[in-house]
C-alpha cells in the first residue's frame, strides 16, 4: 500500500491487534480502509502486481474489477497475488470534505485525522473506537473478544465517542453498559 500513496490503514481485527500491541486471536483475513475517492489510484497502483475484484453489487460473488469506482452501498475489493499466495480486502470508505462517514449510518463522522492512528510498530491503522464501532454490529465471539480487551484500554475521549454513535447506531447495545 505505501506504493498506491493514498489515505490507507489497516482495519479489522488486526487493527485492534496492531494496536494492542500484540496477536490476541486468529484472524482469517487482512483488510485495509482506503477513500472511496482514491480507487482509481488504488487501481493504478496496484493492478499491475495484483489481480483486483470487487463485490458490486453487495452481496454477489466477487468479480474482476475494472477500476471503475464502486458506489455505495458497494464498498468492498480484494487484491489477490498468486505468486506470493496473498490477498488482502479494501473497504471503501467516505470521506467528504475532510470528514469520514460511516457506512452504515451517515449521521456517524469526524475528522478524517481522527480515524487512524499509528501501531507502535508505525502502520496506519483504524482506531480502536472507530473499528469497533464496526465490531459492534456482529454478535461473533471474535468481536466480543476485542471489546472485551480493548475497552478497558481506551482513553475517556474514545470510550465516549464510541458510546455516543453506539447510542445513534444502536441503542440498547450490550457494549454501552460498559462504556
Amino acid at each position: 500500500m505505501r506504493d498506491a500513496h493514498v489515505w490507507w490503514a489497516v482495519a479489522g481485527g488486526w487493527a485492534i491487534d496492531l494496536w494492542l500491541g500484540e496477536q490476541t486471536r486468529e484472524h482469517h483475513d487482512i483488510e485495509v480502509v482506503v477513500r472511496g475517492s482514491d480507487q482509481r489510484e488504488v487501481h493504478d497502483a496496484l493492478g499491475a502486481q495484483w489481480a483486483l475484484f470487487c463485490l458490486d453489487p453487495p452481496g454477489s460473488g466477487w468479480r474482476t474489477w475494472s477500476g471503475a469506482p464502486l458506489r455505495p452501498p458497494a464498498f468492498q475489493l480484494q487484491a489477490r497475488s498468486a505468486t506470493m499466495g496473498l490477498e488482502f480486502d479494501l473497504f471503501t470508505e467516505t470521506v467528504d470534505e475532510g470528514v469520514w462517514r460511516f457506512r452504515r449510518d451517515q449521521r456517524i463522522g469526524r475528522p478524517l485525522q481522527e480515524v487512524t492512528t499509528l501501531s507502535p510498530g508505525g502502520l496506519p491503522i483504524v482506531r480502536p473506537e472507530v473499528q469497533l464501532l464496526y465490531l459492534a454490529k456482529s454478535t461473533e465471539p471474535k468481536h466480543q473478544h476485542d471489546f472485551e480487551l480493548t475497552a478497558p484500554r481506551l482513553d475517556r475521549a474514545a470510550a465516549e465517542w464510541l458510546a455516543s454513535a453506539l447510542v445513534v447506531t444502536a441503542p440498547g447495545h450490550p457494549w454501552l453498559a460498559r462504556l
